[in-house]
């Protein structure tokens, strides 16, 4: 019994591998079936070639340049902070006592960009305070006015004998003349009794404060009407016709920063404000020990008043390192809303064919190219984005 079952066993496993090898010696079916099939594969270029009249490329004004190599500074770019230069924020204050008025019935407002010489403001002083100031008041239009009747009295004679050729014109002239003197004092005195009655303490001149310079109001500090005393601030004028440009630099790379090049400043709020070149000054040793950086200034002209003090920028630092590259001018490169970076190469007459670069670093006017056209490919520096938008019909 126990022999036929290790007869059966055996015949069992001698099976059960016959079944292993079959299974393993299946019939070959050949290479493996790819799982997806592209069809009409067309190269990234042959999409983006534009042909334009003779006509079109006169009315975009085409420009082109050859790919170079250059050598160029490399650059680091890092975030900076426009700020009014110490020495331009000027606090007009009140010479006098006061109440501030308007000037040209505009209200003082923050923010407002004011030329030297522009009135600011209206400052009525105060007048000296006497007990009876409301009395001396009556007591010099009572005065103005018994003249004015003795004045006129005598005008009245005067005209009268001149006209009976007793009394000589002269004479009446004179008393005409002292008529009118004595009705301008009298209207002078009832003037001043009105305004000590509307308001006792205001003077009856007034004082036009001017701006000192240029510039914008970076803070009003009173209202109208309002009543100040001598030496009170009324308004802080900032100049920005200069701005200063402060840039945060990590500390292990500020000997690496050539600080006799200028920087390019770009704005953070898009393309259509131009880079601007910031020249070096020397600027307060400020640093942030936490963040281990240091702080380097720039000077930038800011005459027509685009940027604003306190305003982030980007900073384009350029560095003691320079390399040989390949260089197209920075205007020859367009981005798609990717963000991928292009440039338009002209292969033939009126023919722009649209290429992928990869731009490594901007210095000046020039973008460093890793990846792109070769040496000697001419591509547009001019109406690049005329391009750009004529290929996806953008304007049609």
């Amino acid at each position: 019994m126990i022999r036929a079952n290790a007869r059966s066993v055996a015949f069992f496993s001698a099976n059960l591998a016959l079944a292993a090898c079959g299974r393993g010696a299946a019939p070959h079916r050949g290479a493996h079936a790819t799982p997806a099939a592209v069809s009409h594969r067309v190269a990234e270029g042959a999409l983006t070639t534009v042909t334009l009249t003779p006509a079109a490329e006169a009315r975009l004004d085409i420009r082109t340049a050859p790919v170079a190599r250059r050598t160029m500074k490399l650059t680091r770019e890092v975030g900076g902070e426009l700020l009014a230069p110490p020495g331009q924020a000027a606090m007009v204050t009140a010479p006098l006592a006061g109440v501030l008025r308007a000037a040209g019935g505009a209200p003082l407002r923050a923010g407002a960009r004011v030329r030297r010489g522009e009135p600011l403001a209206r400052l009525v002083p105060f007048a000296p305070v006497d007990r009876d100031l409301r009395a001396q008041a009556d007591q010099q239009v009572a005065s103005a006015a018994a003249r004015l009747t003795a004045a006129e009295a005598r005008a009245t004679r005067a005209g009268q004998l001149a006209q009976a050729r007793a009394g000589s014109v002269r004479a009446a002239e004179e008393a005409t003349a002292d008529r009118e003197v004595a009705r301008a004092a009298l209207a002078a005195a009832r003037a001043r009794r009105a305004r000590i009655g509307a308001s006792p303490l205001e003077s009856d001149v007034a004082l036009t404060l001017r701006a000192p310079h240029d510039g914008v109001l970076r803070q009003v500090l009173v209202a109208e009407g309002q009543t100040v005393p001598a030496g009170a601030p009324l308004v802080e004028l900032t100049a920005v016709a200069t701005l200063w440009v402060r840039a945060a630099v990590y500390t292990g790379d500020l000997a690496a920063v050539d600080r006799a090049a200028e920087a390019s400043i770009r704005s953070l709020s898009g393309a259509e404000r131009s880079v601007r070149v910031g020249a070096v000054v020397d600027g307060p040793p400020t640093t942030d020990p936490a963040a281990l950086t240091s702080d380097v200034y720039y000077a930038l002209t800011n005459d027509d008043g685009v940027w604003r003090p306190g305003e982030r920028v980007s900073v384009s630092l350029p560095l003691r390192e320079a390399r040989a590259t390949t260089a197209v001018p920075w205007s020859a490169v367009v981005f798609d809303f990717d963000g991928g970076a292009w440039v338009y190469a002209a292969t033939a007459a009126h023919t722009f064919v649209r290429q992928r670069v990869a731009v490594g670093f901007v210095s000046g006017a020039f973008a460093a190219l890793t990846r792109g056209p070769s040496e000697g490919t001419a591509v547009v520096t001019v109406g690049a984005a005329e391009l750009f938008g004529t290929e996806f019909g953008a304007g049609h």
